[in-house]
C-alpha cells in the first residue's frame, strides 16, 4: 500500500526503523517523547516528515534536546 499506507502507522515499523537507524538510548527516548507530545498517530513519519523536528526544536525543553533534534534533523533532512 505504499510508505504512508497502513503499516506507517503501526507501532512495529517506527521500532524498526529506530533500529535500522541504530539510536542509542537517549536519543530513541527523545524521539519516543516527541511521537507521544504531538500525539502521532503514524509514528513512523517522524522520519520522513522534516515539520515534526524543526517544530520539536522550536518547543525543545533544553539546549541538550534541541542540539540533539537539530543534528537528527541534519542527518536526516539536509543535504
Amino acid at each position: 500500500m505504499g510508505l504512508f499506507g497502513p503499516s506507517v502507522g503501526h507501532p512495529a515499523l517506527y521500532e524498526e526503523i529506530c533500529r535500522y537507524h541504530d539510536l542509542d538510548k537517549k536519543i530513541k527516548k527523545l524521539l519516543d517523547a516527541v511521537v507521544k507530545k504531538y500525539q502521532m498517530p503514524r509514528p513512523a513519519e517522524i522520519f520522513i516528515v522534516p515539520e515534526t523536528l524543526r517544530r520539536a526544536m522550536e518547543e525543545a525543553a533544553s539546549d541538550d534536546e534541541k542540539n540533539d533534534l537539530r543534528k537528527l534533523y541534519e542527518t536526516w533532512f539536509q543535504e
